[in-house]
């Protein structure tokens, strides 16, 4: 006889090397039908969407827009694993677990056998999911995705973290599963949830890494889905945080100042990028699950992740305005050395050619027959020795430079 057991599903960020080029319209009749060729194309691991193709807004019940690529499934039926694509190179991986259901079930035992499992799953199917990702990116022709670093170890994915969610039935809650939910919640925002659940006047405790759902709808529950959004916005703007903070100290440390231009100037832009879709998004949820979802970034403080990426850009865009400026000012300088060096050899060639020419009406005075008498400026430069002749060039120029300082200074 089979022993009685808890489903236990996992939810884990993960780093993924995919990502869809900044400026493609997801919107698009092109894109949707490139969707569809790559579920047609990839149909044991590229999971269809369960988004229906109607107008946007035609119906209240179901999302008119996802935010997700595509979600991957192993071609491996051993493994029962789900991996939800995002953007901004991160995925979500769904995993469900079975635990022993004993009255001595303790909390941690059963987070830490999940987590185990867990990174087990991920490991072991990691290296098929970035074979999948190349596969999927040199399918897609028209350059919706851009794979990064291919020096990734795939027996060592990245996971951010593993969080928990216990599935219950209300039919199935036993006495004996109170105390695993109140320890089970014991350290999350909302420890009085354990007891709402309890009591039936609640249905789900959603707030930090140990989450708790009742009567879950299969794959396609409005609270797990939320919970994969939350997942990936989250950890989508920490991701852009981190790469804001290695972009800054990159731009203040290293030699490279082109490169780490372009590495605070495209971080910058990808955070702003994340910040634009996340709040284009919440408009074409559910309410329900965007009130879920507003729910669980609140109590994940999530408004204070943003803030402090919002002064990061402020920080690259000082950084980036500095450098701007400094390559302003040398352009300047160069221009006021090339102004400098064009002022003194025209002045010099011009004192060069009124001594010559003075000297050449002075000595042949047919070449001013058409004058009345001789002309008294060239006979005053004609007896000026030439190199008093070339200093007083030189000197002109000085006072040129030094006039154009004190204009431009003001």
């Amino acid at each position: 006889m089979e022993q009685p057991s808890i489903r236990v599903r996992t939810l884990s960020p993960i780093y993924i090397p995919i990502e869809l080029k900044t400026g493609s319209n997801r919107s698009s009749k092109e894109y949707q039908e490139f969707r569809l060729q790559l579920q047609h194309a990839f149909p044991q691991n590229i999971v269809p969407s369960s988004l229906s193709q109607s107008a946007e807004y035609e119906t209240i019940e179901s999302d008119s827009w996802e935010n997700q690529l595509f979600c991957w499934r192993s071609s491996d039926s051993a493994n029962d694993i789900t991996i939800h694509v995002f953007p901004n190179n991160i995925g979500i991986v769904a995993i469900d677990h079975k635990v022993v259901d004993n009255a001595s079930s303790k909390a941690a035992a059963v987070e830490a056998q999940v987590q185990k499992e867990a990174t087990e799953k991920i490991t072991r199917v990691y290296a098929e999911f970035l074979q999948s990702l190349r596969e999927v990116t040199h399918f897609s022709k028209t350059g919706y995705f851009k794979l990064g670093s291919d020096t990734l170890d795939p027996l060592n994915p990245e996971i951010f973290w593993i969080s928990r969610t216990l599935l219950f039935d209300r039919k199935s809650l036993k006495a004996q599963h109170q105390p695993l939910i109140r320890e089970w919640l014991e350290h999350t925002y909302r420890p009085q949830d354990a007891e709402d659940i309890i009591n039936g006047t609640t249905d789900y405790s959603m707030t930090w890494l140990n989450y708790v759902v009742i009567d879950a709808s299969g794959e396609q529950d409005e609270r797990i889905d939320a919970m994969v959004l939350a997942q990936y916005y989250y950890s989508a703007q920490e991701h852009c945080n981190k790469q804001l903070k290695q972009a800054i100290d990159d731009a203040y440390n290293s030699t490279k100042n082109e490169a780490a231009q372009k590495l605070l100037s495209r971080s910058r832009v990808k955070s702003r990028l994340h910040q634009v879709d996340y709040h284009e998004h919440l408009k074409y949820l559910t309410r329900t699950k965007r009130r879920l979802l507003e729910e669980i970034l609140l109590c994940w403080n999530y408004d204070q992740l943003t803030e402090n990426g919002h002064r990061m850009i402020e920080v690259c865009s000082s950084k980036i305005d500095e450098t701007e400026n400094i390559k302003r000012e040398k352009s300047a300088l160069l221009t006021d050395l090339l102004l400098v060096a064009l002022s003194f050899f025209t002045v010099f060639e011009l004192s060069l050619y009124l001594t010559e020419l003075s000297r050449e009406m002075m000595s042949r005075p047919t070449l001013d027959f058409n004058d009345d008498t001789r002309s008294f400026m060239l006979q005053f430069i004609a007896e000026i020795d030439t190199d008093v002749m070339f200093g007083s060039g030189f000197f002109l120029t000085l006072l040129l430079v030094f006039i154009y300082k004190i204009i431009k200074s003001r």
